[in-house]
């Protein structure tokens, strides 16, 4: 495989020899990934044409593979697989975009940037099958297109209790535009907006709240479109659709909101408050960290200023969540945001300790900030971990953070090719053991797996949603 990315970069794309030895890097992980994700795994390259890439690396899963024949050098099209164009041009992740493979079947992609010094190299393609799934959708039978549109006004005009008791106000026009049918909701809310005369028979122009005229709808047989309208302060939710009926023409439904955009309000204001106090609780964590790294650098004690470096990455991986927080409309975050955000403080703070490289791939989730303050503290402990004992003797290593979801589960492996350790004697009384089992099966009642040979080691950590 490594010739093969070799051959097809030097000869059809622009990359240089670093470049092309990143691409490589990440392919020896592609199986691992195939598997793990039960899916085609690949890595395609711009080529030198334009709105054209080209397959350099497949990883097959252990099961099935979508692929009969060999794809590597063949070209993926932007008419073909557009979120992988876009991907290698802007960047962009994307998720469960629909594509057609060279073997000419559809499947559905999520895709990543690969990327080297904030230049975007290739995207890294997890493919699954919805071939099935289209063709459910076509083989469902249909009801009529259109149901008589005399049900529905019979329905209407004959169960008073019915209509009066929804929610909404429910009008009807005939084909010269005067108010032929309404509920008592239409009643109501009319005369609440200023409308002190019975509206029955009225045309629509004189009732109109929203910038539509009755002239305009009778144009488009196809009419359908909501709006929210404010009025002093009140504020509607009007969905007009135009009926296919001999006598009536236009159907008219107005919710009043106001109570929701009210909430809203009140919700928006909460929410500025919540970010606020994340981004307080931020700035703190940022002034405790620089007091630990002053104190760390004050020590004459070694084993004191690595006890003291743990600390500090500890409470980043904390500051990490409140971070993002700060940034969000909720209380969840990005857990890909999140990890990023770690890793590139465990980065900077060991480089000029090791050259290791972490590469970060997979589908994105939402959490609480509780949950993702749990995960970022076992995941720092399982990378320092890997930093202090995994590569001992070595200048360079690799480390693999897997995320993935299923079935209601979501699973994080973390993956690197150490020296690997005997799993008999973890130590269980560390404190960063404690961290791991501790917050793992009791904050977020989950579990953890761990493989280790001399060929490295692989932790799973497994979540429910």
């Amino acid at each position: 495989m490594i010739n093969t990315i070799k051959k097809i970069a030097i000869t059809q794309t622009y990359l240089n020899k670093n470049e092309i030895e990143k691409i490589i890097e990440v392919s020896k992980s592609l199986d691992l990934m195939a598997n793990f994700y039960e899916a085609d795994v690949f890595i395609d390259v711009l080529s030198k044409c334009d709105d054209e890439a080209i397959v350099v690396a497949h990883g097959r899963p252990k099961e099935k593979s979508l692929y009969c024949e060999n794809v590597i050098g063949k070209k993926a099209l932007i008419e073909n697989e557009p979120g992988v164009i876009k991907c290698l041009n802007t960047g962009e992740r994307a998720r469960d975009i629909k594509a057609l493979t060279q073997e000419y079947k559809l499947v559905k992609q999520n895709i990543q940037p690969i990327t080297l010094d904030d230049k975007i190299l290739a995207v890294l393609i997890v493919e699954k099958d919805i071939s099935n799934e289209v063709k459910n959708e076509f083989d469902t039978n249909e009801d009529e297109e259109n149901k008589n549109s005399h049900q529905f006004i019979k329905l209407i005009e004959n169960n008073d209790f019915l209509v009066d008791n929804l929610n909404s106000a429910i009008l009807i026009f005939d084909k010269n535009g005067k108010l032929k049918i309404k509920n008592r909701i239409a009643t109501d809310m009319y005369k609440s907006i200023g409308f002190e005369c019975d509206i029955q028979d009225m045309h629509y122009n004189d009732l109109y709240i929203e910038h539509t005229v009755f002239e305009d709808i009778l144009i488009d047989e196809n009419y359908d479109e909501t709006n929210e309208v404010s009025i002093g302060n009140m504020f509607f939710k009007i969905k007009t659709i135009y009926i296919k009926d001999d006598e009536f023409k236009v159907c008219k439904i107005v919710q009043d909101i106001s109570d929701l955009k009210r909430k809203e309000e009140e919700l928006i204001l909460k929410t500025v408050a919540i970010r606020e106090t994340h981004h307080r609780v931020k700035n703190n964590l940022h002034t405790v960290i620089s007091i630990i790294k002053k104190q760390s650098r004050l020590s004459q004690n070694e084993e004191v200023k690595q006890c003291l470096d743990n600390i500090t990455n500890r409470v980043f991986a904390i500051l990490s969540t409140h971070y993002l927080l700060s940034k969000e409309i909720d209380n969840n975050i990005s857990i890909l945001e999140g990890i990023n955000l770690l890793v590139s403080n465990i980065q900077g703070g060991y480089l000029f300790n090791k050259d290791i490289d972490i590469c970060i791939t997979g589908e994105d989730f939402k959490i609480s900030g509780e949950k993702a303050t749990a995960i970022l503290l076992v995941i720092n402990e399982v990378l320092q971990n890997c930093y202090d004992h995994a590569f001992k003797n070595r200048e360079r290593g690799n480390i693999q953070i897997l995320v993935n979801k299923d079935n209601g589960l979501r699973n994080i492996a973390i993956i690197d090719d150490g020296i690997g350790f005997d799993s008999d004697n973890i130590n269980k009384n560390s404190l960063g053991t404690y961290i791991i089992d501790s917050y793992i099966t009791q904050m977020l009642k989950g579990s953890i797996k761990r493989k280790s040979s001399k060929n490295g080691t692989e932790v799973l950590i497994t979540i429910p949603t």
